[in-house]
C-alpha cells in the first residue's frame, strides 16, 4: 500500500467510516464504543454498556488525524524509534524547552508509574492529596513508599496546598504529587497560588505536577508552570494526549522536567510508542480548528449535565474536567448497579465520598440517555 493515498480512495474510505459530512471538528461523531459482534456481546456482555467512567474525550480523533493514521497503516509494521525522536523535538519545540526535557510514555500513566519507581523506595514517603488520581501512588507503594495522605479542603474539595506543604518539609518525603485540574473533582487551584506552592515545596523534594486535563481550558498556556522547569526547578509535569486530542486508545503522554530527573525514569521505561500513536500524536499537535472545537463541545457538554443536577437538585463540584463529580445520597457501589441496570458504567468510589459519583461527558446522544436514566432514580 503506498503512503500517498489518491482523493479517490480518502473520499471512499471517509464514507466507508462514516466521515464524509462530519467536516474538520470531528473523526467520528455519533460512533458506537465498541466494534465488536453479537458472538463477543454474548461472551462479554460489558461491551454493551455505555461507558461514562473513563474520562475519555468522545469528540476525537479529529479527520485530519484520522487521515494520518491512515496514511501511516502500511508503516506499522515498523518500529517508531525515529519518529518518537520527531515528536521530541516538536513536543519540546511547543512547551519552550530542550528535547532532553520531554520524556514520551504510553499515555500519562506510563510516566506517572516511572516517577512511583523512581521516587517511591522502602522507607520514604510521598506526598498526595486525597481524593485524586492514584497511578503514581500506587506504584511507589509497590516499591514500598509510604504515601503521606493529605485530605483536600472538604468545603471547596481542592488540594489542600499549605498542608501539603507542612507534609512535604519532612525529612523522608522524596515527592510531592498535585493534580490540577484535579480528578474526580474537576476543581482548579489559581496559577499564582500553584506557582508559589511549587516553589515552596521544591527548596524540599521535588513535585510531580499532573496537568493532563489543563488542556481543556482555553487559557491553558497561560496557567501551565512550564516557565518553572525553564527556571531548573525540580518539577516534572505530565501531559497526555488522551484528553484534549481524543487519542486515549494511542496510549501517547509525555512529561516535562529536568534532564537529570527524566533521565533516572527514562532508564526503568518499559516500552515504546506505537507506530500509530506516534503519528497521531505528531499529526494532532498543529491542529488547532479541532482543539478548541473540541474544547468547547465538552464544555456544552459538562454544562446540559450540570443543569441537569441542577433539575434534580443534586450538588456537584465546579469542575473544569470532561467529567463532573455530583453527590447522589445513594452508596457509590449500589449507584454503579442502579446505572449499570440501564445500560451505563460510572465512576469508581472516591473514598471518603463514598456517595458521591465521577461522569465523563459523552457524547450528546449518550448524554442524553443517561439525563433518562438519572430522571428514572431521581425524579
Amino acid at each position: 500500500m503506498s503512503n500517498e493515498i489518491s482523493t479517490t480512495s480518502r473520499r471512499a474510505w471517509l464514507k466507508r467510516v462514516g466521515l464524509g459530512a462530519v467536516g474538520f471538528s470531528i473523526g467520528v461523531a455519533g460512533r458506537g464504543q465498541s466494534l465488536v459482534g453479537d458472538a463477543l456481546l454474548s461472551r462479554y456482555p460489558e461491551l454493551r454498556y455505555t461507558n461514562l467512567a473513563g474520562n475519555e474525550n468522545p469528540f476525537g480523533p479529529s479527520q485530519k488525524v484520522s487521515l494520518a493514521i491512515m496514511r501511516e497503516v502500511s508503516n506499522s509494521s515498523r518500529y517508531p524509534f525515529r519518529e518518537e525522536d520527531i515528536l521530541k523535538e516538536r513536543l519540546a519545540e511547543l512547551e519552550g524547552v530542550l528535547p532532553e526535557n520531554i520524556l514520551l510514555g504510553n499515555g500519562c500513566d506510563e510516566i506517572l508509574s516511572l516517577a512511583g519507581d523512581v521516587f517511591g523506595r522502602p522507607g520514604r514517603a510521598i506526598v498526595s492529596s486525597r481524593p485524586t488520581y492514584l497511578q503514581l501512588m500506587r506504584y511507589a507503594e509497590k516499591n514500598g513508599a509510604e504515601i503521606s495522605w493529605v485530605d483536600h479542603d472538604a468545603a471547596t474539595m481542592r488540594h489542600n496546598l499549605p498542608a501539603m506543604l507542612q507534609v512535604a518539609s519532612e525529612p523522608d518525603v522524596d515527592l510531592v504529587y498535585v493534580c490540577n485540574p484535579d480528578t474526580p473533582s474537576g476543581t482548579i487551584l489559581r496559577p499564582a497560588e500553584i506557582e508559589d506552592f511549587c516553589r515552596a515545596a521544591s527548596e524540599h523534594c521535588p513535585v510531580f505536577l499532573d496537568e493532563v486535563y489543563l488542556e481543556l481550558l482555553p487559557d491553558y498556556r497561560q496557567q501551565t508552570q512550564v516557565e518553572l522547569v525553564r527556571e531548573g526547578l525540580p518539577l516534572i509535569i505530565g501531559r497526555s494526549f488522551s484528553k484534549m486530542h481524543g487519542l486515549a486508545g494511542h496510549r501517547v503522554g509525555y512529561a516535562i522536567g529536568p534532564t537529570d530527573l527524566l533521565e533516572k525514569m527514562g532508564e526503568r521505561k518499559m516500552s515504546s510508542l506505537g507506530w500509530l500513536g506516534v503519528a497521531a500524536a505528531r499529526a494532532s499537535i498543529d491542529d488547532r480548528a479541532f482543539h478548541r472545537k473540541s474544547i468547547a463541545l465538552i464544555a456544552e457538554g459538562r454544562q446540559r449535565f450540570c443543569s441537569l443536577l441542577d433539575e434534580l437538585g443534586l450538588s456537584y463540584t465546579p469542575s473544569v474536567g470532561n467529567f463532573v463529580f455530583h453527590h447522589t445520597g445513594i452508596e457509590i457501589r449500589s449507584f454503579q448497579r442502579m446505572m449499570k441496570e440501564r445500560g451505563f458504567l460510572v465512576g469508581r468510589p472516591f473514598p471518603p465520598y463514598e456517595d458521591w459519583c465521577r461522569i465523563s461527558i459523552g457524547l450528546p446522544q449518550e448524554m442524553a440517555a443517561y439525563a433518562k436514566a438519572m430522571r428514572e432514580v431521581f425524579v
